[in-house]
């Protein structure tokens, strides 16, 4: 979905009463793909501590938490937008870019977008464990080794596929975008952060498929990209490469997944954001970006 996240003001603020720690899953915005035979938009970072990893322990107070939206397309690609969890923040996805030389870096990001000649980085900035690999560079259809196409964008979160090494930019060809990484703390096993497909030049050749959570197809021909999937964080699929002005895919929106034990104190805004309290712990998602607010335990 076109747009941008946002912050509601304060990190932190309230009185006494014991912290409560949170489990976590933070995952970005994914980027759009770009235009005409172009490459796919990147998969938005992902992190997570689910299950066995550090938890983030928070005072009663109110905290903000950002969603990163997944932009709209332009001529080279957006990349999405980024999301926040107290101390930790999930890149967005690069933005599928045909152009070598992206003086603003937006092709890197969470999970690289797709790139002609080459993929974009990933895991930009480095986290550990990697929260993206890089994006694919370009492929050439085997009864057309002429015509080039846009590379697919790499996968978020530690297990995302991608063109090469996190941190460095990807070698690898291919139109098909790269897995995204699944977790369970929601309470069933979810993929999350596709990249998208990249587009390619020919009517007879169809653009690559989305990775798996939620990579939207890139198209051929005069087709549009396919949109990355809201709440996945999935990159835009690159437009096809016919006549006209053929748009990639819109990014998908992120999310953010919070899991306490049971007896916390807690609670959401804006309404849209929702608590599932379980028997012996409560699942927190944010759709968009609101407010955490903690409160202790209850007795």
């Amino acid at each position: 979905m076109a747009g941008f996240g946002y912050t509601i003001l304060g990190f932190g603020s309230g009185g006494g009463g014991a912290p409560v720690s949170f489990d976590f899953l933070v995952v970005a915005g994914g980027g759009s793909g770009g235009d005409n035979g172009a490459p796919g938009g990147g998969g938005g970072g992902m992190r997570t501590s689910f299950p066995g990893g550090t938890q983030e322990e928070l005072a009663p107070g109110d905290y903000a938490i950002t969603v990163g939206a997944g932009p709209g397309p332009n001529s080279g690609g957006t990349k999405g937008g980024d999301s926040v969890f107290s101390t930790i923040t999930s890149a967005g996805g690069g933005r599928g870019s045909g152009s070598e030389n992206d003086a603003q870096n937006t092709g890197q990001g969470g999970a690289g977008g797709g790139g002609n000649p080459f993929g974009f980085a990933g895991n930009i900035p480095n986290t550990s464990p990697p929260q993206g690999a890089p994006g694919f560079s370009k492929g050439n259809p085997p009864a057309h080794p002429h015509q080039n196409t846009g590379g697919a964008g790499g996968g978020g979160g530690a297990s995302g596929s991608g063109g090469g090494t996190p941190g460095q930019p990807g070698t690898s060809p291919s139109i098909t975008g790269g897995a995204g990484t699944s977790n369970s703390i929601s309470g069933s096993s979810t993929t999350y952060a596709g990249g998208g497909g990249g587009g390619t030049n020919g009517m007879n050749w169809p653009g690559g498929g989305g990775g798996s959570g939620g990579g939207g197809s890139g198209a051929s021909g005069n087709g549009q990209g396919g949109d990355g999937s809201d709440g996945l964080g999935g990159g835009g699929g690159g437009g096809g490469g016919g006549s006209g002005a053929n748009s990639g895919g819109d990014g998908g929106n992120g999310i953010v997944i919070l899991r306490s034990p049971h007896i916390a104190n807690v609670n959401v805004a804006p309404g849209s954001n929702s608590i599932s309290t379980q028997p012996d712990h409560k699942v927190i998602t944010f759709n968009v970006s609101g407010t955490l607010t903690v409160d202790g335990y209850n007795e």
